[in-house]
């Protein structure tokens, strides 16, 4: 159980939303079985929605008990740490009721309120500048969660950060793309530091090409009217993907804070470029997306999408980066695959080694090497065999959180290593409005559900 002096005082701006229900409640229950949550915390649901404290419980209970794997035995020791605050995202006299409400609820204690923005980003300013206004000046710390999307483009993602850095310091500031709470994903930056033998594999003037995959079978889901709004290329490529080629080609810093670590992934992502050719591009969408609840008839959003990047550091000049992302494909697929050169020696038939980082469907790294088959005699026509050697990254202790539970968990320790610093987000938004540039050029290619998607580029 954590434990410091401060009373921990977690405000979850739209308690009532969806993610808040999937996402946030069930991981807050995770932290609590697994007594990973101070001692001294209350959670606070703040929304629009009139409740009362039994509805809200409820609502609490339900979410939870619909998603989590652990037994329900120790929810009403959390269900005591819950309450609930009506009120408008745009109102400061409402803050400054939530905040007497918080110095009440406190009964005197020293506090920290940390203030999660499970909202669309329309109302994010105004949320920043009233907890500025009233909660902390009142708190002994404040920290901001705030989750991807930010903006949508970069003109828009510079007002927000803009926004923000009037009132807070950047350490104040969580940054959040779920992506980065996967344990797969941060074994690719753990392993990179601990095991000098993979940064040895890569090399770049070793590697062919880089390329990273998130193939889903299913829809859009419940995410229809925020999806619909900003497709494939703003929503997979922009940070999560992006993120996992600066962990995979980054620089391993001298030192392993959190400053330097974010530099480095931002010198990666400065220097991504697209070509701004069509033949780099290819957009789809999958046929019966049209017919779901809410979507135009002549909706062009991308439910596919795929570009080749370069990255403009001389050692990586010349080594393409192919990433491909859709949903209703024929396979669950999300993977990073580093491929490498050919010796001069090896035949066109030889198969090219490869090191993969595989996320799903199985936590994975794999490590493909090839031989000639010793069975077969034919010397013109050799035929080569596969040898894979792999190790699972799943976690193997008692202690194993989910994406969500390990970021919420890094807030409160008030650790910043997997969370996203703003300078990487500008450079990441430069990348897609290149891209965003030529759309209008480019054709919406339509593609059968559960079929491999368009034509690929690689």
């Amino acid at each position: 159980m954590q434990k410091n002096n401060f009373l921990k005082q977690v405000i979850i701006f739209g308690a009532t939303g969806d993610l808040a229900s999937l996402m946030l409640f069930p991981a807050i229950y995770e932290l609590f079985v697994q007594d990973q949550l101070p001692e001294n915390v209350q959670i606070i649901g703040y929304g629009r929605s009139v409740l009362s404290q039994e509805e809200f419980a409820q609502k609490f209970t339900e979410s939870v008990s619909k998603k989590t794997n652990h037994k329900l035995d120790k929810l009403p020791g959390l269900i005591k740490k819950i309450s609930y605050f009506a009120g408008q995202y745009g109102d400061v006299a409402d803050f400054e009721k939530l905040d007497k409400y918080l110095v009440d609820l406190a009964a005197g204690a020293e506090r920290e309120v940390v203030a999660y923005f499970s909202v669309p980003p329309v109302v994010f300013g105004d949320i920043v500048k009233n907890i500025a206004l009233t909660a902390k000046k009142t708190a002994t710390s404040v920290k901001l969660v705030l989750e991807k999307p930010f903006g949508v483009d970069e003109k828009s993602a510079e007002k927000l950060l803009a926004e923000i850095g009037q009132y807070y310091d950047q350490r104040e500031v969580f940054l959040l793309d779920h992506y980065l709470g996967k344990r797969p994903i941060q074994s690719i930056l753990k392993l990179r530091m601990e095991n000098n033998v993979i940064n040895l594999m890569i090399k770049p003037e070793e590697i062919s090409k880089i390329t990273i995959i998130a193939a889903e079978q299913n829809d859009v889901g419940q995410r229809i009217g925020y999806y619909d709004q900003v497709g494939c290329m703003k929503d997979m490529v922009q940070s999560h993907l992006l993120q996992v080629l600066a962990l995979i080609t980054m620089n391993i810093p001298v030192k392993s804070d959190t400053e330097s670590l974010h530099r480095e992934k931002n010198n990666i992502l400065s220097a991504v470029r697209f070509s701004g050719q069509i033949e780099d591009i290819v957009f789809g969408q999958y046929e019966s997306y049209k017919t779901l609840e809410g979507i135009s008839e002549n909706s062009k959003v991308d439910t596919y999408c795929e570009l080749k990047l370069q990255i403009d550091r001389r050692e990586w000049f010349n080594v393409p980066v192919y990433i491909r992302s859709g949903k209703k494909l024929d396979q669950i697929s999300t993977q990073a695959i580093i491929e490498f050169k050919k010796m001069p020696i090896q035949g066109e038939k030889a198969i090219s080694n490869k090191l993969v980082f595989e996320i799903k469907p199985l936590e994975m790294l794999k490590l493909k090497l090839i031989q000639r088959r010793t069975d077969f005699r034919d010397s013109e026509n050799e035929e080569f065999e596969v040898i894979e050697l792999e190790q699972g990254l799943m976690c193997r202790s008692d202690l194993c959180l989910g994406a969500y539970a390990s970021l919420i968990n890094d807030v409160i320790l008030g650790e910043r290593k997997f969370f996203l610093s703003f300078p990487e987000i500008i450079s990441a938004w430069k990348v897609i409005d290149s891209v965003e540039k030529i759309r209008s050029k480019t054709k919406l290619n339509y593609y059968p559900d559960e079929t491999g998607g368009p034509t690929k580029l690689s």
